[in-house]
């Protein structure tokens, strides 16, 4: 705290606590309380703001015959703020 190198005690104690932290937060993001689950159909299309959740997808196999696109696009939230403006929505 007054910018001194931690000694070996306050160092396990920070790295214990930190381990702790670090353990909850994963039970977070594995529970099913905290997830949503969308299954989707060929075209549909998923927006997902980066700054406010986590995403990714469960594991797949892929084959010829089933053929599979993602595609990723990067949009400011200043630019995406100002379309809905102009489209006629109200923003918060």
């Amino acid at each position: 705290a007054n910018g001194s190198p931690m000694d070996d005690a306050e160092s396990d104690e920070f790295y214990a606590k930190l381990h702790y932290a670090h353990q909850k937060w994963d039970t977070l993001l594995g529970s099913d309380e905290f997830r949503l689950v969308l299954q989707l159909k060929p075209g549909d299309t998923v927006v997902v703001t980066n700054q406010r959740c986590f995403h990714g997808r469960y594991g797949f196999e892929a084959s010829r015959d089933k053929g599979r696109i993602v595609m990723g696009c990067y949009v400011s939230q200043d630019d995406l703020d100002s379309r809905f403006r102009r489209a006629g929505f109200a923003l918060w």
